[in-house]
């Protein structure tokens, strides 16, 4: 066969698989619309059971706030007490003293209150098929301020920016947007780099005006800290602060002798912090955040954003190119599972369970195939303290006063016996004490309410929620069909691409150099 012969039918053969490829890529993506159809129907019904859930568990959840609320007040009006002298640390002083550090912390009556949401899970393949969704990430939107137009967006997720485009839109929910106006999505006019602390310990401490050393005098651990290491307090740091050197420092104590039964000031060696930036204003006390500043992608946007939010999922569109364009196909359908608590994004998942489990509502990213452990995903909590009858004292010259949180003395005594604990801790309230037992009273109200409240609503959100629950898992299977004949639209598409450059090479070579 001549070499013309053969390159004529090298064309051949690659125009046959083009067609082919082409065809294919038709018929797929005429089969993923019809699929889109039949699944839109159910996302219809899944949506009209989801919104009717809501209410009953708001129902519920309207009675939380005010458990906390009645034992606050119980606290705030003197009936019972909240805090405890800790022992915190144990030393030698400068002149070779024993001492132990004690510190006012809150006491071993915590109690929480938990409140109830749907909680859902979602697969890469439970997404829109009629719209091109590129990818979902999840970020940090700071506070953008006021005119300035723009917003940018911290990309946390561990993908990252990977396949997002200039151009590309972004909204916080496909359906019901509220960190951007509806009908005014924004753009994605550019890429960067930015830094986020990760939070990894906090330190209270003390530190001036003006001044770039922090002492720690208070709770919390330094011995994680290094050099770098990133570090906030609000209005009291600028932002970008780092450690940059660590040493000692002489803080002066109030110093407790329970001999004398008064104070003295008592001088010791404490850790601290030398900071790349001077403080704007002084602090005593004050709680220092530590952990490190996390280089992570950005993404500028040409709208300014209504609000500021953490840890958001963010969905990235393409409104220009099939819903195969930049389709990975080689992505795995099934993780990585995203979870969160439902809100105004009816629907999506494919399962959902009623929790009251206390952790955040996320939304957070697990990789299910792997074998990770699950990441705590819940409704929220709120806090309170039962109290007791005890409230820590500290003396000075004969004359008591009561102790506050966050307060710290310093005794030569390197334990508490329980004569010293009756001397620093009173049963005597500082009051008012104007109505304990109405406060009483009202907690056991505040408490048969969010039980009837449960007993009213709970049953019927669990039964609608398992009615959603066995639509989603028909859907589910709908969308991993759906996912296959997408996975397989861009697999032809590219089949296509690579026959179109294969064909353009071989119509400019000359092969007959090559004959055998």
């Amino acid at each position: 066969m001549a070499t013309d012969d053969r390159k004529k039918e090298i064309l051949r053969s690659i125009a046959s698989d083009l067609k082919l490829s082409v065809d294919t890529r038709e018929a797929l993506l005429t089969l993923l619309a019809l699929k889109d159809v039949q699944i839109d129907v159910i996302d219809e019904l899944i949506i009209n059971i989801d919104r009717k859930i809501p209410q009953l568990l708001q129902n519920i959840n309207d009675n939380v706030l005010p458990v906390r609320q009645a034992y606050d007040a119980r606290i705030n009006d003197g009936c019972r007490s909240d805090i405890k002298w800790e022992v915190t640390e144990t030393g030698t002083d400068i002149d070779d003293n024993d001492y132990t550090v004690y510190t006012v912390v809150k006491n071993d009556t915590r109690k929480q209150v938990n409140y109830y949401g749907q909680k859902y899970y979602r697969k890469p393949h439970n997404r829109d098929y009629g719209s091109n969704v590129v990818t979902e990430v999840i970020g940090n939107l700071p506070d953008p301020g006021t005119g300035s137009g723009i917003s940018t967006i911290f990309v946390t997720s561990d993908a990252g920016i990977d396949r997002i485009r200039v151009g590309d839109i972004v909204t916080d929910n496909l359906d019901t947007p509220t960190i951007y106006s509806v009908g005014n999505l924004p753009r994605i006019t550019g890429f960067g780099t930015g830094t986020v602390l990760g939070i990894t310990t906090t330190i209270q401490g003390n530190i001036g005006i003006n001044s770039d050393f922090f002492v720690a005098v208070g709770a919390g651990a330094t011995t994680s800290v290094t050099v770098g290491s990133a570090v906030s307090m609000f209005n009291v740091l600028p932002d970008n602060t780092t450690v940059i050197a660590i040493g000692t420092a002489i803080a002066t104590l109030p110093f407790y002798d329970e001999k004398t039964e008064s104070f003295s000031n008592a001088q010791i060696t404490r850790p601290a912090f030398q900071l790349s930036n001077t403080a704007t204003a002084a602090a005593t006390l004050e709680i220092m955040f530590v952990g490190t500043n996390d280089t992570v992608p950005t993404m500028t946007l040409d709208k300014e954003a209504t609000k500021e939010q953490d840890d958001q999922s963010f969905v990235i569109i393409r409104d220009q190119e099939g819903i195969d364009e930049d389709f990975d196909y080689l992505k795995s359908p099934v993780d990585p599972v995203t979870i969160g608590i439902l809100g105004s994004q009816l629907g999506i998942g494919h399962k959902t369970e009623i929790v009251n489990n206390g952790p955040p509502p996320g939304p957070k990213q697990w990789n299910e195939v792997l074998e990770e452990d699950e990441p705590a995903v819940g409704a929220g909590t709120e806090v309170y303290y039962e109290g007791n009858f005890s409230w820590p004292v500290a003396t000075e010259g004969g004359v008591s006063s009561y102790a506050t949180l966050g307060q710290t003395l310093v005794s030569t005594s390197s334990t508490l016996t329980e004569e010293q604990s009756v001397a620093t801790n009173t049963p005597v309230s500082p009051g008012p004490q104007l109505d304990c037992p109405g406060r009483d009273t009202a907690i056991t109200t505040a408490n048969t309410n969010l039980a009837n409240a449960v007993s009213a609503n709970l049953s019927e959100a669990q039964t609608l929620n398992d009615l959603s629950q066995a639509l989603r898992a028909y859907r589910d299977d709908e969308e991993i069909e759906a996912w296959g004949i997408l996975q397989a639209a861009a697999f032809e598409k590219q089949e296509g691409s690579k026959a179109t450059s294969n064909t353009e090479t071989f119509e400019n070579q000359d092969l007959s150099a090559f004959d055998p």
